[in-house]
């Protein structure tokens, strides 16, 4: 899964990265400079790369669909099995069966930028963070999907998740789809090649790990 991150580029950055690969990135409106950088968790606001009008647009949205889901482990507890939930992460093989969610990956995807993510692992009785990046990447992206109206009436997005590579299998048993720069823009404009895009992180591309500060 993908449930913390950190994006600490600039938008000159961003903008710089992105039109070395894919095309002129243009930033939609004011973006607040405030934005969380280190440990972004669901819920927060964060950017997003869209393809809006055949225009490569940086927003921001609130991370976690808002959806109405059934949970039926909640009915012998005596509670509503429905219940509304922050969808921050979606797995892409939910997205290739269930209608529901697959209108989103036809027709939604953003991108999210990052410099790293984090996953937990047990040391000493207790679970210590790790910050995992792309080696030779300053800058790559998670898959995403978006809302323009979610449950709640919000903009919302979620990160697609996928098997692990190797280098993921020690850490977890999900990891973000990740986006090389270099595929960043089939990414938005190509809904086949997006697919093939969301596997297992190849081996050949170098990830590291240390302990995070956070």
């Amino acid at each position: 899964m993908c449930g913390r991150y950190e994006n600490a580029s600039s938008n000159e950055e961003l903008q710089e990265i992105f039109s070395k690969y894919a095309g002129t990135l243009d930033i939609a409106y004011d973006i607040d400079d405030i934005l969380k950088e280190q440990n972004i968790a669901p819920t927060n606001m964060v950017r997003v790369i869209v393809l809006e009008d055949d225009q490569f647009k940086l927003k921001v949205m609130k991370w976690g669909i808002r959806s109405k889901i059934f949970d039926p482990s909640r009915s012998a507890k005596g509670l509503d099995p429905n219940i509304e939930k922050d969808i921050f992460n979606s797995k892409i093989e939910t997205l290739s069966k269930s209608s529901r969610w697959k209108k989103y990956f036809s027709n939604a995807r953003c991108l999210f930028p990052m410099t790293a993510f984090y996953e937990w692992i047990p040391g000493n009785g207790k679970k210590i963070p790790q910050r995992i990046t792309v080696s030779k990447e300053k800058i790559f992206f998670a898959a995403g999907i978006f809302s323009e109206k979610d449950f709640k009436g919000d903009v919302s997005s979620s990160i697609i998740t996928c098997e692990p590579n190797n280098f993921m299998k020690k850490v977890h048993n999900r990891m973000p789809a990740i986006v090389t720069p270099a595929d960043a823009a089939q990414y938005l404009t190509d809904e086949d090649a997006a697919r093939q895009i969301c596997e297992p992180l190849d081996d050949s591309i170098k990830m590291s790990i240390g302990k995070a500060d956070i």
